[in-house]
């Protein structure tokens, strides 16, 4: 069986990636692992925290993950405005996920602030999925 963080996270940055609204600001910068010297702006993955979410009958998990804006120019403004976009996708996505299928993901705090020793902004948005196994 896969692993439902893995799966989560591939859906995600999938998903992220594909949408046209948000490649206009980002120009596709959505990553695990920044490489070295990246444009700004960009999407990262940040903490990822899975729990048991299991029943008695059905084996689950409990996902709360932050994905991180990064900024350089225009200060908050650009930040809220990826913000913005990224909520838009993720309150109401499908996300298909290989052996796994995705019961609930919803926003459950966001933060835009001034980062003084990276010169620049970060948004943060944690979320909470939980995820369901499928039967093999």
């Amino acid at each position: 069986m896969t692993s439902a963080g893995l799966e989560l996270q591939k859906a995600l940055l999938a998903h992220l990636k594909a949408d046209g609204s948000l490649e206009k600001l980002i120009e596709g910068r959505v990553y695990d692992r920044v490489p070295e010297k990246a444009a700004f702006p960009y999407v990262t993955l940040g903490s990822t925290n899975i729990y048991d979410w299991s029943t008695g009958t059905e084996r689950g998990s409990e996902h709360l993950f932050t994905l991180n804006i990064w900024n350089r120019a225009s200060g908050r403004k650009s930040v809220f405005a990826i913000m913005n976009i990224i909520e838009r996708l993720l309150e109401k996505s499908a996300l298909t996920l290989v052996g796994h299928r995705l019961a609930n993901l919803g926003l459950q705090y966001s933060q835009a602030r001034a980062e003084d020793n990276r010169d620049g902004y970060l948004g943060v948005l944690r979320y909470r999925a939980v995820t369901e196994e499928l039967p093999a």
